[in-house]
Formats: structure tokens, C-alpha cells, sequence
């Protein structure tokens, strides 16, 4: 994963790669391996509660996320970026089941048994490993069944929601 920030130093990149971090602020590039971590001094799972990592150099990162927005603070330098949902759209999907793409826990259902939608609408999110992934119509359709509720596990390709596609109107 390859993120940009703006600092007040101009704009910075960080890749992230497997256990590798790289971080580029102009001309300067720092490389550390996530083993270099020698402690994190907050550990608490709260994603809202400052957290601190001192680095094998001494140096200490700070970290706090809210809602979506994470905000970074290492060697005087601060850094904040929006965390964007991924989306999952059944690009070229025929099927009337919308199926979970992965493991996880549905934590909003934003349509209703009738709501009529617009190809890349959302009609679900799913939790999985702490990230919120977006179920998009595949095609301008009306949800006839509902099969999942707010809160329960579901499994990979278990069936979410079944759809009825509305054909555009031939003039």
C-alpha cells in the first residue's frame, strides 16, 4: 500500500510492504522493519487513545486514529491521512445473491426489503480485520430479501442479500 500525506515540509509517501515500512519526505527516505519495534508503550485496544512505539533508534512514534482519519507523529513531523472504505462492486455480476466476499462481521445495512438502487450504490458494510469494506450494487437493481442483520458473522460467500434487477426502460 502506497499513502501520501501532506507535512509541513511538502507532501510525504509511505509504502507499506509485507513487515517493511518506508517513509519519503523529499530527498530523505527511512526504512524500518516492523520487527525494530522494541515496545509499544500504550497497548490498549482503544483506536481512539494516543499510542506510542519507541523505535531501535530511540526515536518514538505516536499514533491516534479517529473514526477515519489516522494521525502520525515521528522525529517532528506530523502527519494525518483519511482511511477510505474499500469497496467490493460485483463488476459484470449477473447473479440475483449478493455474497460476502470475505469473513466478517456486517456492521450497517444501508438499504431495505423494496429501496431500489443505483449500480455502485451501497447497500452493506462489512467489518473484517478492522477495516469497513462497502457491498456496491452490481447493477441498478431492488433488494428483495434481506438475509443477514446488523451484527452477526458471516462467513466467506455466504449469501447477504438477494436483488431483483430492474431492466432500463427501452423508448
Amino acid at each position: 500500500m502506497d499513502y501520501l500525506f501532506e507535512t509541513k515540509s511538502g507532501p510525504a509517501s509511505v509504502f507499506v510492504s509485507g513487515g517493511a515500512v518506508r517513509v519519503r519526505i523529499g530527498t530523505k527516505s527511512f526504512l524500518f522493519q516492523l520487527e525494530n519495534l522494541i515496545k509499544e508503550e500504550n497497548s490498549s485496544t482503544n483506536t481512539n487513545s494516543l499510542q506510542s512505539v519507541t523505535m531501535l533508534d530511540g526515536s518514538i512514534l505516536k499514533y491516534l486514529k479517529v473514526r477515519n482519519e489516522i494521525f502520525l507523529h515521528w522525529k517532528g513531523e506530523t502527519w494525518n491521512g483519511k482511511l477510505t472504505e474499500r469497496q467490493y462492486e460485483g463488476g459484470g455480476q449477473t447473479s440475483p445473491e449478493i455474497k460476502s466476499p470475505m469473513p466478517g462481521k456486517v456492521v450497517q445495512i444501508s438499504t431495505s426489503v423494496g429501496t431500489e438502487h443505483k449500480a455502485g450504490e451501497t447497500l452493506l458494510i462489512l467489518e473484517a480485520m478492522k477495516m469497513e469494506n462497502a457491498v456496491k450494487a452490481p447493477y441498478a437493481c431492488r433488494v428483495e430479501e434481506i438475509r443477514k442483520s446488523q451484527g452477526e458473522l458471516v462467513q466467506q460467500d455466504e449469501v447477504l442479500i438477494i436483488l431483483h434487477r430492474i431492466e432500463p426502460e427501452k423508448t
